[in-house]
């Protein structure tokens, strides 16, 4: 039965609980690979160095960060839905592709290509819901997006590990993770619409609710904004603080394991599931985030609003960090390392708010000239970490590491401070 014409519909959260799946697979399908170069199975197929394996993991992030921009005008210029379909089958199909893999040669080239299919996910959701959501809500909405990821994040070293065991192999469980990906790319397909005046499912009552809680919706744009990405001051500090937090948080999720195997002594399958319980704290921050977020944003208005979360949590992570060699055994460093993911994340919904509140009629793009600079600064970690382990420098701590990452959630804290959100990237007349 439909509601009385007084009770707005709630399509939009099923819009939100897709977008949420999808952010679960876009990281599964991404980290997966963190556990997959480490296992045995794996190494007897390719016996890679720490060299190699830095460049399959690296090559990633590169891609993922240098296909932003594109990926993100197409989904303003023809939409989220049929993008988002897209890049879903994409990616999942070259997750897939990875575990037929025979050759490294072969191997960089589909990582390649299932970060550039990745890159447009994120930009595209944060467009849904800049469109779906009421202004007030948008970065709970976000943070359920990230929440999406971020259990894929955290389950993906444990869940993979598991898999590889009970399957006898890395292969397979590549190729289930691409055969759920298509999955949902037909539940995408099916659920999502551009907008909410769009879809047959909503009635006047909700759109109501979305239209008149914040600043009109802007007229479509179909032009590219280059002169006002490469001329808004924002954009830039804001592309810096992003270098800063990948650079910092992509750590956990890249030589973590390594860190915990060779320095602290454990099994395979102890440090996954210590980098699990690291990550599951992020879980609970990007859900903090959201309603902090908010919360700030109501207290202290949206110029503080959006910033006092990402300086908080840059700073907690980096003070996290510089603990880390201090610490006497491997639960505290997972401790530490949780507390780093939960301060990461919970800086997240603020991020994706910042480039909604800029982008407006160019949210998609916006966020995706961000992110592309900040996984070019995950895409660093990954390659840098391996030159730093080789240097005579290099301390048997790993100290070096620990505080090269806490220093890019300074830059992060520092940066954010001059970002004003209430800046569009283009002013409207």
């Amino acid at each position: 039965m439909n509601p009385p014409p007084s009770q707005p519909t709630r399509v939009r959260y099923a819009l939100l609980g897709v977008a949420t799946a999808n952010a679960f697979l876009l990281y599964l399908d991404r980290i997966c690979m963190t556990t997959v170069v480490h296992s045995e199975s794996f190494m007897r197929d390719f016996g890679l160095s720490d060299e190699n394996v830095g460049s399959v993991l690296g090559v990633f992030f590169l891609a993922y960060a240098l296909g932003q921009l594109p990926a993100g005008y197409l989904a303003d210029r023809f939409g989220p839905r049929r993008m988002l379909v897209a890049y879903i089958v994409l990616w999942s199909a070259c997750t897939a592709l990875t575990g037929f893999t025979g050759a490294l040669a072969a191997l960089v080239v589909v990582r390649l290509a299932c970060g550039l299919a990745e890159a447009g996910a994120y930009p595209a959701s944060s467009r849904v819901i800049s469109r779906w959501f009421p202004f007030g809500h948008r970065a709970r909405a976000n943070s359920l997006v990230s929440f999406g990821g971020r259990v894929g994040n955290a389950l993906a070293p444990w869940l993979t590990g598991a898999l590889i065991l009970a399957l006898g192999s890395w292969r397979p469980v590549l190729w289930t993770y691409g055969a759920i990906g298509l999955l949902l790319a037909a539940a995408t397909h099916f659920i999502f619409r551009d907008d909410p005046t769009s879809h047959p499912w909503t009635n006047d009552a909700e759109r109501a609710l979305i239209r008149d809680s914040g600043p009109p919706p802007p007229a479509p744009d179909y032009r590219f904004p280059w002169r006002a990405l490469l001329s808004h001051p924002g954009l830039w500090l804001l592309s810096l603080g992003g270098i800063g937090l990948n650079f910092g948080w992509a750590l956990l999720i890249t030589w973590l394991p390594k860190y915990l195997r060779t320095v602290r002594g454990l099994s395979e399958a102890d440090a996954n599931l210590y980098v699990t319980i690291a990550l599951v704290c992020g879980m609970s921050g990007v859900l903090f985030g959201g309603w902090w977020c908010d919360a700030l944003t109501r207290w202290f208005g949206q110029r503080w609003g959006r910033r006092l979360p990402i300086v908080i949590g840059g700073l907690v992570g980096a003070v996290a960090y510089v603990l880390c060699p201090m610490l006497g055994s491997a639960l505290g460093v997972a401790v530490a390392c949780g507390i780093v993911a939960f301060a990461t994340d919970s800086a997240g919904p603020a991020i994706w708010a910042f480039s909604q509140d800029i982008g407006r009629a160019h949210v998609a793009s916006t966020m995706a000239w961000s992110n592309m600079w900040g996984n070019l600064g995950a895409s660093a970690v990954a390659k840098w970490i391996p030159l730093a382990l080789a240097s005579p420098l290099h301390r048997a701590d790993w100290s070096e590491v620990f505080w090269m990452c806490a220093a890019g959630f300074v830059v992060l804290a520092v940066a954010i401070l001059f970002v004003d959100s209430t800046r569009p990237l283009i002013r409207e007349s």
